[in-house]
């Protein structure tokens, strides 16, 4: 038997030289206090950009042209109770307070237009406001309807000067 401490063990734990002999007596486990059953798989992990928001956004795609109040509360409704406070990420792809000003909607909780195509120029850091924010569904103030923005590349809408 070697008395000398081995790779990887640690020094407090040699009492009389022979560590490889009483290294199993260390640690005594009572099998009835273990779990029965462990799962591999992790558990869900929700925040820090580990939510999936895919289906949501399939949802909304597919209900264009509905009504946003029927929509909504549908929505509300298949969410799980221990995900109800992730209920505004609805609310990170629809613009559901607007007005059309020009022709455009105007989303008044940003204070922004939104942008449905039209191509824009750059914009200083001073005029920010005056670049239109990308949602890709907004609220018909008039019909109470869902609206689809078609989605194009962004090289394709910003001209450069």
């Amino acid at each position: 038997m070697s008395v000398m401490k081995t790779s990887g063990s640690k020094r407090e734990r040699v009492h009389n030289g022979s560590y490889a002999d009483e290294r199993h007596l260390q640690k005594t486990k009572d099998y009835d206090d273990l779990p029965s059953h462990e799962s591999i798989k992790t558990t869900q992990k929700f925040g820090n950009g580990k939510i999936n928001y895919g289906l949501l956004v399939r949802f909304l795609r597919n209900q264009v042209g509905n009504d946003w109040d029927q929509v909504y509360s549908e929505i509300i409704s298949r969410i799980p109770t221990k995900l109800l406070d992730y209920k505004e990420m609805v609310f990170w792809f629809v613009a559901d307070n607007v007005d059309i000003i020009d022709g455009r909607p105007w989303n008044k909780k940003t204070q922004q237009f939104i942008w449905t195509g039209e191509s824009f120029g750059p914009v200083h850091h001073t005029e920010i406001k005056q670049a239109p924010e990308f949602r890709e569904f907004y609220v018909d103030p008039q019909t109470n309807k869902l609206v689809h923005i078609e989605q194009k590349a962004f090289k394709r809408i910003c001209k450069r000067d």
